[in-house]
């Protein structure tokens, strides 16, 4: 994952200071303000601004203090128009000088106050174009006079997950809330200490936790990966609530042994990673429910071919090859002289083309399963399928009260 994504953006403003006539209006700078930038204290020759009580980045200098980059591949301006384009990290930026309004992937996003060039040459941008465009946390305390720009909520995860390689506690304690952690995996005690231990037991304990996927929807971060201990491989989902104050405040997951390639050649975990249209997330979430509703659920499954380009279809369970056809095959013949189908659906959370389902599916038997299913969805229909598949132990067994899901 990249940390400093925010970087690319502020590159592009810089070149506002030599292409856009200052605005009439000068802005004040503030005094005492301290900005942290990922638990980092910058030290600014130029001093940060509020205006409208909002603050505004002097750019130049935040971008020196991150290194920030600067080439025509990721940031074009527009004279014309006034106007710098940023594409970077799966995001596209306009910003107009003057605009209190960025068009992110598309999508027009207000933001608390526009863009500013003084009369001296110094280029401003308010501080949340970094939270819009980005997913940056950005907190202004008013009080203390203090701005902290840190890492992402996709990032945190990142790094607590990968803390299980290593043992190390830190990303863990910094990132999930200390009485507010609701734990819904079974297995483990409800609570941060739970995890904490399970963290540090890992050290030495040779895993390997191989990241393929992340995306976010709101406050919610989604997690696909494979993550192997002592050469055992298991394919996992898990999910992460965030409250306002980016502390990590409630856990979902999902794990399968990992299998051998199905009849297609595709493992459960390979497969396109690139997230793509931004802009069209809740209609691929729409569509996705939709699907799973009429499909999954049993609804309406005539239906089934009108979700697909033709019998173009990557296929990523393990059980089932590549086509329309062959999942066809595969619907018809689990029904067979039973009712199936899945009997709620519980959260269904997307971003861009990657649309991520949770279900669940009970057996004729009264058992119980956990289906987390993963769609890519291209041009209006569904292209790519992964899923995860986990029994639910029986009450008796969980070591917390929340429930799977």
């Amino acid at each position: 994952m990249k940390k400093h994504t925010v970087t690319a953006a502020i590159a592009g403003l810089l070149v506002l200071t030599s292409a856009v006539p200052a605005l009439a209006a000068d802005a004040k700078p503030a005094t005492g303000i301290q900005v942290w930038v990922d638990g980092k204290k910058e030290a600014y020759n130029i001093a940060p601004i509020v205006r409208n009580k909002q603050v505004l980045i002097p750019l130049r200098q935040l971008a020196s203090s991150l290194g920030i980059p600067l080439d025509a591949k990721h940031v074009t301006f527009n004279t014309a128009r006034q106007s710098t384009t940023i594409r970077y990290d799966q995001a596209t930026v306009v910003l107009v000088s003057g605009n209190p309004e960025a068009q992110i992937n598309g999508i027009k996003v207000p933001l608390s106050t526009s863009p500013i060039l003084t009369k001296q040459g110094v280029t401003y941008v308010p501080v949340d174009v970094v939270k819009e465009a980005w997913g940056k946390q950005v907190m202004w305390d008013p009080a203390s006079q203090t701005l902290q720009i840190g890492v992402s909520n996709k990032d945190k995860v990142v790094e607590i997950l990968k803390s299980f390689e290593t043992g190390d506690t830190k990303a863990a304690e910094a990132w999930i809330s200390k009485d507010q952690y609701i734990q819904h995996n079974p297995s483990f005690a409800s609570g941060k200490d739970a995890l904490l231990q399970a963290i540090s037991q890992s050290k030495g304990a040779n895993v390997l936790v191989e990241i393929q996927r992340v995306i976010q929807d709101g406050n919610h971060v989604a997690v696909h990966y494979k993550k192997s201990i002592a050469g055992k491989t298991s394919i996992v989902f898990d999910i992460f609530r965030f409250d306002s104050n980016g502390k990590i405040v409630e856990h979902w997951d999902n794990m399968q042994d990992s299998a051998p390639n199905n009849p297609s050649g595709h493992t459960m975990i390979d497969g396109t990673t690139q997230i793509t249209d931004l802009n069209q997330t809740e209609t691929n979430k729409t569509l996705i429910r939709k699907f799973v509703d009429d499909v999954l659920v049993g609804k309406n499954r005539a239906a089934l071919e009108s979700y697909y380009n033709g019998d173009q279809y990557t296929q990523h369970n393990p059980l089932f090859s590549d086509g329309v056809s062959s999942l066809k095959q595969a619907l018809t013949a689990a029904g067979q002289g039973a009712s199936f189908g899945y009997d709620q659906v519980h959260m269904v959370l997307g971003e861009g083309n990657f649309v991520l389902v949770v279900s669940e599916l009970k057996s004729p038997k009264g058992t119980s399963a956990a289906v987390y299913d993963l769609f890519r969805v291209e041009n209006g229909k569904i292209a790519e399928h992964w899923d995860v598949v986990q029994e639910i132990p029986a009450k008796t067994e969980w070591k917390n009260t929340n429930g799977k899901f």
